[in-house]
């Protein structure tokens, strides 16, 4: 047998089992993820929502494509909102849950639960310093970004992480393009109107 067709063969043998191997790990690890990735976000939402006793999760075609929304509920009374949303960051998505308030107007906080930011800069938005200066936001107007002085919530504004402004712009953005939206859509409205 020739030496190059050999080599071929071995290899193709090689990329096989690896490839195979690693399929059959991923159908075992997957649904692992899949439960993980859950209870991390019921958590959130718990450490978000805590008066919640319980989180519906509310469909609507406006939003299936760009985040889940979920009814935090004290038996049949309505406290509040959880939105995961993801978009672009500086290295990759950014994954966060933002709580607001039942009328959609003021955030009582926000999650990280995934992101793969620059570790040192861009990684801190999971750092409570980050994290504190969302609640009592206002969402009858756009956040904005400060660099270097501290945020003033009067003015609905939020201080960038040193040396990572792109990420921090980049949960804002998040933020700001999806809760407006998101506060408009039907199955939202119907339910804000039903509880005047």
């Amino acid at each position: 047998m020739n030496e190059s067709l050999r080599m071929v063969l071995v290899l193709t043998v090689i990329t096989v089992i690896s490839g195979g191997g690693l399929g059959i790990i991923d159908s075992f690890t997957r649904p692992l993820i899949e439960t993980n990735k859950g209870l991390a976000l019921q958590q959130t939402l718990k450490d978000l929502i805590p008066e919640a006793e319980e989180f519906r999760e509310i469909e609507d075609p406006a939003w299936s494509d760009t985040a889940r929304v979920f009814l935090g509920l004290d038996q049949d009374r309505q406290i509040g909102w959880g939105f995961l949303m993801s978009g672009p960051g500086f290295v990759d998505a950014i994954t966060l849950v933002a709580a607001t308030d039942f009328n959609v107007s003021k955030l009582l906080g926000i999650g990280i639960l995934e992101q793969k930011e620059t570790p040192g800069l861009g990684a801190e938005m999971v750092k409570p310093f980050f994290l504190e200066r969302f609640p009592g936001l206002s969402l009858a107007r756009e956040i904005s970004l400060v660099k270097n002085v501290a945020g003033n919530r009067e003015n609905n504004e939020v201080q960038a992480i040193s040396a990572a402004t792109i990420t921090s712009e980049a949960v804002l953005q998040i933020i700001n393009d999806n809760l407006p939206r998101l506060r408009e859509a039907p199955a939202i409205r119907i339910l804000l109107e039903g509880a005047q």
